[in-house]
């Protein structure tokens, strides 16, 4: 097995114990995976417990782990879903022998539990742990299961749930946890920074949302002279760089304020800087965005099962953000809504904002770490 172990030293965190409790975290291939197994490492540690990660050394979670205190273990994993007979042939096989990799590892590391956050790396791990006979918890952050997750609800120990209704769709035990979020994004300011200039963040994802990189700039054209000026930092994703930033360079040559990156690796204090978000409506994100308290327009993701529309329609029934969905989401449509929400005066973010963080659940992490303790066998 290909170990890929990192470890960087954090002097700032207190050191666990040496009979502490160690815990597998696993889940990868975007920052929906990665980003809420991280905040559910900060609450374990919080506790004074050991905490590694198993993930795939070509994948997001690598690259964010390389500069963490958390050893970083790699997985061999591939794709099930959507790829053909022989590739899935060839997945199947290669999920088997990494889950008898990941037994090894967690036998030999005396791996107390095994936590899955999902992406395709996740199921290997979580295998590889019910077969070291150790518990096992999900985590789903979506109003409906991913298939792995349905799957591997079968021989999970408990599930930790954003969503009561999700609980149906699960062989297992299951919790209403909330999603975790890093914290630093609920230590971004409750007030917005001072306008103008206007600061508008825009996320795609970690793989970034061709989309959003093609309608927006079509958007700002649209936008009279007059409007209030506006800066965007834009997240286009690594595949799309050059593409978005040729889809903003006459806007540039008129003024635009504009900064395309392919990963913004800060975004709570990207968020912190801004007055509006435009983002897809990912469970993760909304999360963030609610936690950050602060406001956005969200365009879905069609082919996300729906569920993207779902948490987006949410988020603006309790005033805290705009909803573009389908047909709707139109570069005319995207100006008008801008012109509209950053009004100068009476504007209406801050009332969003608020709305936002009000939806936010700080203890989500912790009742994550809470749940799993009481499958060690301790106080949750």
């Amino acid at each position: 097995m290909d170990d890929g172990r990192r470890t960087t030293m954090d002097r700032s965190r207190r050191p666990p114990a040496p009979t502490a409790r160690h815990v597998l975290l696993a889940g990868g291939g975007s920052g929906g995976h990665v980003f809420p197994a991280l905040a559910i490492a900060d609450a374990l540690i919080a506790r004074g417990w050991r905490v590694s990660y198993a993930g795939s050394a070509q994948g997001l979670e690598a690259r964010l782990l390389a500069g963490r205190d958390l050893p970083f273990y790699a997985l061999p994993a591939r794709p099930v879903v959507g790829r053909g007979f022989l590739a899935r042939g060839r997945a199947l096989l290669t999920l088997a022998r990494s889950a008898l990799a990941a037994r090894r590892l967690v036998r030999r590391l005396e791996v107390a539990a095994v936590v899955g956050t999902g992406g395709y790396v996740a199921a290997p791990a979580v295998l590889g742990g019910w077969l070291a006979r150790r518990p096992t918890l999900l985590f789903e952050p979506n109003a409906r299961a991913g298939l792995a997750n349905r799957a591997l609800s079968r021989l999970a120990s408990a599930a930790a749930l954003a969503y009561p209704q999700t609980a149906a769709e699960l062989r297992c035990p299951s919790t209403v946890t909330g999603v975790p979020v890093r914290r630093d994004f609920f230590a971004v300011p409750d007030d917005l920074p001072p306008a103008p200039p206007w600061r508008l963040l825009v996320l795609g994802g970690s793989q970034g949302a061709r989309q959003l990189n093609e309608l927006l700039p079509a958007a700002l054209a649209r936008r009279s002279a007059a409007a209030p000026p506006l800066s965007v930092h834009h997240q286009s994703g690594p595949q799309h760089v050059e593409a978005t930033r040729a889809a903003y360079a006459e806007l540039a040559e008129r003024g635009l304020a504009v900064r395309v990156e392919p990963f913004v690796d800060d975004v709570a204090g990207a968020m912190a800087r801004s007055h509006l978000v435009l983002s897809r409506a990912g469970a993760i994100t909304l999360a963030e965005l609610c936690a950050a308290g602060r406001p956005a327009i969200l365009v879905p993701l069609a082919l996300a099962g729906g569920h993207q529309r779902d948490n987006a329609a949410a988020l603006e029934a309790a005033g805290a953000a705009r909803l573009l969905a389908g047909d709707a989401a139109t570069p005319a449509a995207l100006a008008a809504l801008l012109d509209e929400l950053l009004a100068p005066s009476p504007s209406p973010l801050p009332a969003m904002a608020r709305a936002a963080r009000r939806l936010a659940r700080r203890d989500a992490a912790a009742r994550i770490a809470g749940r799993l303790a009481t499958l060690l066998g301790e106080e949750g």
